[in-house]
């Protein structure tokens, strides 16, 4: 039996493409043949080959895992394809928040909603990255699902820049997020909320770490936003490499998330992973993935969540509190614990034979 992955892009430095080329490994180290294949491959890549390249490994003796996303030809493929068929959900942003922002995006995005239904008698297990898209599946007429949250093995989370930690660690407060600059992430009330707590701790940077390709329209309105709130001490980052990555995260003193839609968000598990106190406005899968721990915020009330970061900064204890219960909850993510958790789902697919 060989076990293949197939997907419509793969690139580096993002969540899914990490947990693929993760997924690719542990199977090979479990004995399995494993490829990955897809439609678009980064030129960072050299490891992945063209999604139609699978057809000469296609067999009704092996398995193919797809990771769903976005609408993309690779889905039509797959229904096709005679493998026994997993699903690993990672949400499908909803469209409207890229209407006049990226409209192509829209476009695929609104066809990986069609797809979805269409592939839902086709898959053998469809697991959610988190409970909020196994309820998703659930209600697309999915008939096996479970929930994987995304592999990752923090043991790896290990080099930083020096440079960056010598230049930022001065005793200012470093507010962060890290995402895509994109509309559904709501970078724009991340700076409103920082310009209210600038006007508390004038000591204070925001630190914006994610790139902004294809949602160029969205990162112009952030800048026009910045300058007409006339707010100093914002960092824009864009793409860095992970020793770069690894250093924010270091440096920050609270992360911020106002984003309204998350599939899973592997930057709260790597918050929690460096001791950073949460603050995330309660949506989609962010309440999921923060299991009881970090502070939930209900309504952005700007004002309130400056003062609520002030408090985080300022109460030793009440900061203590809330990383203690971080810690707690990032242990149901352990590498040991997922990797477990997604050999058990791949055994039930085996053993349906």
């Amino acid at each position: 039996m060989e076990i293949h992955q197939i997907l419509p892009t793969i690139s580096s430095g993002d969540a899914i493409g990490n947990e693929v080329l993760l997924i690719r490994d542990i199977l090979r180290g479990w004995g399995y043949e494993s490829e990955i294949y897809a439609q678009n491959v980064h030129k960072s890549i050299d490891c992945a080959s063209f999604y139609l390249d699978h057809e000469k490994r296609s067999s009704k003796n092996n398995i193919l895992i797809y990771h769903f996303s976005i609408g993309s030809e690779v889905s039509k493929y797959v229904m096709k394809a005679p493998d026994k068929k997993i699903m690993i959900y990672h949400n499908v942003t909803p469209p409207h928040f890229f209407y006049n922002i990226n409209d192509n995006l829209a476009m695929a995005l609104g066809a990986g909603r069609d797809e979805l239904k269409l592939l839902a008698d086709k898959i053998d297990i469809a697991l959610g990255v988190s409970e909020y898209n196994r309820l998703e599946l659930e209600k697309m007429g999915y008939r096996e699902t479970e929930v994987l949250p995304l592999i990752i093995d923090l043991s790896k989370y290990d080099k930083y820049n020096q440079g960056l930690i010598t230049k930022y660690n001065d005793g200012w407060t470093n507010i962060l997020f890290v995402g895509r600059i994109a509309p559904n992430k709501k970078q724009e009330d991340i700076i409103k909320c920082f310009y209210y707590y600038k006007a508390i701790n004038p000591r204070s940077r925001l630190f914006l770490v994610g790139g902004f390709n294809g949602c160029e329209v969205y990162y112009e309105q952030l800048q026009n936003l910045i300058k007409g709130l006339k707010i100093k001490d914002i960092h824009i980052i864009g793409m860095v490499d992970f020793a770069d990555l690894i250093s924010y995260y270091m440096l920050a003193d609270v992360f911020l998330c106002m984003s309204e839609h998350e599939g899973f968000s592997v930057p709260l598990i790597e918050s929690m992973h460096f001791g950073i106190p949460i603050i995330a406005y309660n949506s989609t899968a962010v309440p999921y993935t923060m299991g009881g721990a970090g502070i939930l915020v209900n309504k952005k009330c700007y004002p309130e969540i400056a003062e609520m970061i002030d408090l985080v900064i300022t109460d030793d204890n009440f900061r203590d509190k809330i990383i203690r219960r971080q810690n707690i909850r990032i242990k149901d993510f352990s590498y040991e614990k997922t990797m477990a958790l997604f050999k058990d789902q791949l055994n039930k697919v085996i053993h349906k034979w």
